[in-house]
């Protein structure tokens, strides 16, 4: 009965707990390399600082200032 329409029109493995706790995880450990990769960019961000030269310094971070606000306009579009 359940193999006839309307009900053969939901995929049976969504209403899977197993499925949906898999998907779940995934979804977690996709959101924990993210944080990750933010951790590493900020620890590159420092680094290349460190590198910089006084007489730069003050160009880099007008630069980096620039990026910031693009960034938050992609956001506000």
């Amino acid at each position: 009965m359940y193999n006839q329409y309307p009900y053969n029109i939901f995929n049976q493995t969504y209403l899977s707990p197993n499925y949906l706790q898999q998907i779940q995880l995934q979804n977690h450990m996709e959101q924990q390399r993210k944080i990750a990769d933010m951790v590493k960019a900020i620890s590159d961000y420092c680094a290349a600082a460190r590198d910089i030269e006084p007489a730069y310094q003050q160009e880099a971070i007008s630069a980096c200032l620039v990026e910031i606000e693009r960034q938050m306009m992609m956001d506000h579009r």
